[in-house]
């Protein structure tokens, strides 16, 4: 799962239904509990679990609600909307919360857990236009599964935790828009890619010219 990506969507999902400010806070909420809760695979990889805990106490704190009432009222809410399922505890442990992601293209699997050696159900990306089958991130440039307090695994120019891309120009975003005039997800994931790639051409013609004028001292 994608954290841009699946904030993106919501808020495209919201320019066409009501939501108020209060369950909007609780989805990111959610989304932020559900990232701090990323598990590492045995294959090094950083994954998205399906279900995760938060805890009606912590819950209340960062909402500003006063009891586990309020919490379940503005759950069920969040529930109705279609954004998330809830499975409460027996007892009075934290439920699991599971997400319900904008990205279609989004699998369930079981993964064993780096050191433990654990089973835990994760998101990973199932058959897109730029992805293998089973491909555990988005498309095979932007491979950043996870990202955790805001950094950003093997990102090679990095400016307070964020990868600085090239700008897209008016032509290309259209061109790559009208590719996908229905699928939002799909069109951000083709301007990302392709914001990729542009890095990675600017990078060779770099160092393309750094070795130019290296070979032309050497000849002096």
């Amino acid at each position: 799962m994608n954290y841009l990506t699946e904030l993106l969507a919501f808020y495209r999902w919201l320019e066409t239904r009501e939501m108020s400010p209060m369950l909007q806070a609780y989805w990111h909420l959610l989304m932020f509990f559900n990232n701090k809760a990323a598990v590492q695979g045995e294959d090094g990889r950083w994954y998205w679990p399906v279900h995760f805990k938060v805890t009606n106490g912590d819950v209340s704190r960062f909402l500003g609600l006063s009891d586990r009432f309020q919490v379940n009222a503005q759950r069920k809410h969040l529930i109705r909307h279609g954004r998330i399922d809830y499975t409460p505890h027996v007892s009075q442990h934290a439920g699991n919360y599971r997400i319900k992601p904008f990205d279609t293209g989004l699998c369930e699997v079981e993964v064993s857990v780096m050191d433990t050696g654990h089973k835990r159900l994760v998101w990973t990306q199932g058959v897109t236009r730029e992805a293998t089958p089973a491909a555990p991130f988005i498309n095979s440039i932007n491979n950043k599964t996870g990202i955790l307090y805001g950094s950003v695994p093997e990102a090679a120019s990095v400016s307070n935790g964020f990868n600085l891309l090239p700008e897209l120009t008016g032509a290309e975003k259209a061109a790559i828009a009208s590719l996908y005039p229905w699928d939002e997800v799909a069109r951000f994931n083709a301007m990302w890619a392709a914001r990729e790639r542009k890095q990675l051409e600017q990078q060779k013609r770099d160092r393309e010219q750094q070795a130019f004028f290296a070979a032309g001292k050497d000849k002096k």
